[in-house]
């Protein structure tokens, strides 16, 4: 092999470990989990298509938050939720009726929870990943009169 050959491949060899050395990947391991660090509440989605409902943030408690909705026989509430950091490894969620009389007023199938009768109606939204991350979401189920005279 010429002297100009080998020099060539020496200094291509060089340059290629300066270049991934400055420009590389940074290495993670194999298996990296990446865990849910907040759930926030974005919009209720309404059967009825109920317009000008409010997601109102505790003032309180932290994540906590409140939802008025005006009764209506049949009603079936889903609310959208938004999950931070948006590459978590694992992204469910699950939903449970969590007050003393929720399963009286209230009734969960998947993520959506059918409204029985007036009333409140506590839920909690957990992460499944892990990180234990949880949101409390308080339903105030009014009657429809009393609804739309706030409004």
């Amino acid at each position: 092999m010429k002297k100009s050959t080998a020099l060539i491949v020496f200094v291509t060899f060089v340059l290629s470990l300066v270049v991934v050395g400055i420009f590389g990947m940074q290495m993670m391991s194999y298996n990296t989990k990446i865990y849910v660090k907040e759930i926030v509440p974005k919009e209720v989605i309404t059967s009825a298509n109920i317009s000008g409902v409010k997601i109102t943030k505790s003032q309180d408690v932290e994540k906590e938050y409140s939802v008025v909705l005006p009764y209506r026989e049949g009603l079936v509430v889903y609310i959208d939720y938004e999950l931070t950091p948006a590459d978590a490894t694992q992204r469910t969620v699950e939903l449970s009726i969590t007050s003393a009389h929720g399963e009286d007023y209230a009734a969960i199938d998947g993520m959506s929870i059918t409204i029985l009768k007036e009333g409140t109606v506590r839920l909690r939204y957990k992460t499944t990943d892990g990180s234990n991350e949880e949101i409390t979401v308080y339903l105030y189920v009014i009657p429809a009169d009393d609804y739309y005279a706030r409004l």
